[in-house]
């Protein structure tokens, strides 16, 4: 039988449904979090609380809060309360707000025809490993980056929303390469960095969707390089100099302007060693860290340009490749 929690916090659960009261509990809490009943700062019920309104085991309560505490969902503040988190997690999920949206209009018209709870969930996982057999493998994400870009935006990006991305170079697009042409055009979705947005819809389809994503350098990079005493000279060093002006621009938007730059290709390293030896600091790209070190006597002059993806960016990708497989999947459903 299910029984009602608070008024002011809605949830309830059922002993006789299929699903353990953990994940109702658990799914539920996400749920105000995405559709924004809950927000960032409210308070929860005290584990006790909770577990009396609901009429289940303190520890059911307490095992469902650590683990949202433990996702990032909530946080815990000693001698005040549970709280939901300001996290990454919790901005994921609000983007993920039209999806339970869709299902809230779904569970609607299952009441209509009279569907049970548990009728309702049977038929939203029996649709959903359906659908993911032949949407979720079939959508076709395509990432394009430049031929000696050796920022690893790719790894990162494929690495942020884990799918197979396939990648693509600018340079075989704007050649007119025909394989790489059709890849392209047959792309759900087209991703490349910000810098190269412009060119990159300038290949594509007018009704392609294009999404750049951008990168900063992280912040252990920028605290070791605002230490640098004033004037310092600091070499920025990757496969090609582009690579490196690239890096020095991302430098100066972060706002390191007290040092000198110098910007490198690692043919100049290989020419003139003895640069290594001018700088206070060598900043590489990591496909030529171990290349400049052989040619350093000072290895711990050496840093990798490590970076991180603009977090905005990446929660506006997800919220995006989730819809496109919302609306293939309604499209196989309707045919």
């Amino acid at each position: 039988m299910a029984m009602p929690a608070p008024i002011q916090f809605p949830v309830i659960v059922d002993t006789s449904a299929p699903i353990t009261i953990n994940t109702q509990i658990t799914e539920q809490i996400k749920l105000l979090i995405a559709t924004g009943k809950l927000q960032s700062g409210d308070a929860l019920p005290t584990v006790t609380h909770l577990a009396k309104h609901l009429g289940v085991n303190h520890n059911t309560v307490a095992a469902v809060y650590n683990y949202l505490i433990e996702s990032g969902y909530l946080i815990a503040q000693r001698g005040k309360g549970t709280f939901v988190a300001n996290s990454q997690a919790v901005r994921n999920i609000i983007t993920h707000q039209e999806f339970y949206n869709l299902l809230g209009q779904a569970s609607s018209t299952a009441k209509i025809i009279r569907l049970s709870p548990s009728e309702i969930a049977g038929a939203a996982y029996a649709q959903a490993i359906i659908s993911s057999q032949d949407t979720a493998n079939n959508l076709k994400l395509v990432f394009v980056d430049c031929l000696h870009n050796s920022a690893g935006v790719y790894e990162a990006v494929q690495l942020e929303i884990t799918q197979d991305v396939l990648l693509c170079y600018l340079e075989d697009l704007k050649a007119g390469k025909p394989e790489v042409l059709k890849d392209l055009l047959a792309a759900d979705l087209v991703i490349t960095t910000a810098q190269h947005l412009w060119d990159v819809t300038e290949v594509t389809e007018s009704e392609q969707e294009v999404i750049g994503v951008d990168i900063k350098p992280d912040l252990q990079l920028l605290t070791r390089i605002s230490s640098l005493p004033r004037n310092a000279l600091m070499l920025l060093v990757c496969e090609e100099e582009t690579g490196s002006e690239e890096m020095k621009n991302m430098l100066e938007l972060a706002g390191i302007s007290h040092i000198k730059f110098h910007t490198l290709g690692l043919e100049n390293i290989k020419q003139n060693p003895q640069l290594l030896e001018q700088a206070f600091l060598v900043c590489v790209s990591k496909d030529v860290e171990d290349y400049v070190r052989q040619y350093s006597s000072q290895p711990n002059k050496i840093m990798v340009f490590n970076f991180c993806l603009f977090e905005t960016n990446i929660s506006v990708l997800k919220a995006r490749i989730a819809a496109i497989q919302l609306t293939k999947s309604a499209t196989f459903s309707i045919s």
